[in-house]
């Protein structure tokens, strides 16, 4: 907030001060004329921090990677036939068994039994490889294990890119999920424990100068409520005396009525 000062000067003080000095001083005497000052105020502007896109309260994973049970089988093991199967037989030494478990297997393998794990409570059938719901079930895998990669391995660009373009990739296809079917994407929220935010039609940049306005136009507000609560504490208080004083006239006029004879 700022308010605009100007100097009171006189025609003829301006007329003597041009003919005392030369004329090369007038754009200076002219300049001193407007000046701008502002009013200090208590407000104090903290920039917001900076969220990485890859943070999950940005991305709207609100989940993780879930556990799993590292005694498990490997998915080339289990693909066609139930584990159970695989890890009760008995022809099957331990050590083999221990070696084709997850205990010893890759990453890789590991996210890969997570995501038939996921997709097992997202297809529509058995064979469900392609729908949105499938597509967006993967890449959710995908981008938590790549945002607990960039999480410990912060130089590694190359997978924080890669798990940009997958993020964009699934917003993309939640917002097509969302206008076909709106009571399955609810559902695949649910499901994921996912967040979606759609992207902003227009981009505000946050910039100082915007941000002081609005904190001034808040602390404007905020001063006005409390006078106005203040001088409403100060009627309610008065109220008392004005109900006092009215009772004592009103007195007094039914008083000279009787007299006067106007009232019986």
């Amino acid at each position: 907030m700022y308010n605009r000062i100007f100097t009171v000067v006189k025609p003829s003080m301006v007329d003597a001060i041009v003919h005392k000095h030369s004329s090369l001083m007038c754009p200076k005497i002219l300049a001193i004329v407007q000046m701008r000052t502002y009013k200090e105020i208590n407000i104090e502007w903290i920039p917001p921090p900076k969220v990485s896109c890859l943070d999950p309260s940005k991305s709207g994973d609100r989940g993780e990677m879930p556990k799993l049970d590292l005694r498990r089988p490997q998915f080339k093991f289990s693909r066609n036939k139930p584990e159970a199967q695989f890890t009760d037989r008995k022809d099957i030494s331990s050590d083999v068994k221990k070696v084709t478990s997850l205990e010893f297997a890759p990453l890789s393998k590991q996210v890969q039994v997570i995501k038939h794990d996921v997709l097992g409570n997202i297809q529509r059938h058995t064979f469900d490889c392609a729908s949105l719901e499938s597509a967006i079930a993967c890449l959710t895998i995908k981008i938590r294990n790549q945002q607990r990669h960039t999480k410990t391995c912060k130089r590694d660009v190359m997978s924080r890119v890669i798990c940009k373009e997958n993020i964009e990739c699934r917003n993309s296809l939640l917002k097509h999920l969302r206008k076909a079917d709106y009571k399955r994407f609810e559902w695949l929220l649910e499901k994921l424990d996912l967040v979606y935010h759609p992207h902003p039609e227009t981009i505000v940049p946050v910039t100082r100068k915007g941000s002081i306005m609005k904190l001034t136009t808040m602390y404007c507000e905020r001063m006005r409520n409390e006078r106005l609560e203040a001088y409403k504490e100060e009627l309610e208080k008065e109220k008392v005396k004005f109900a006092k004083e009215k009772a004592e006239l009103e007195k007094w006029i039914e008083e000279e009525e009787k007299q006067l004879g106007l009232r019986n």
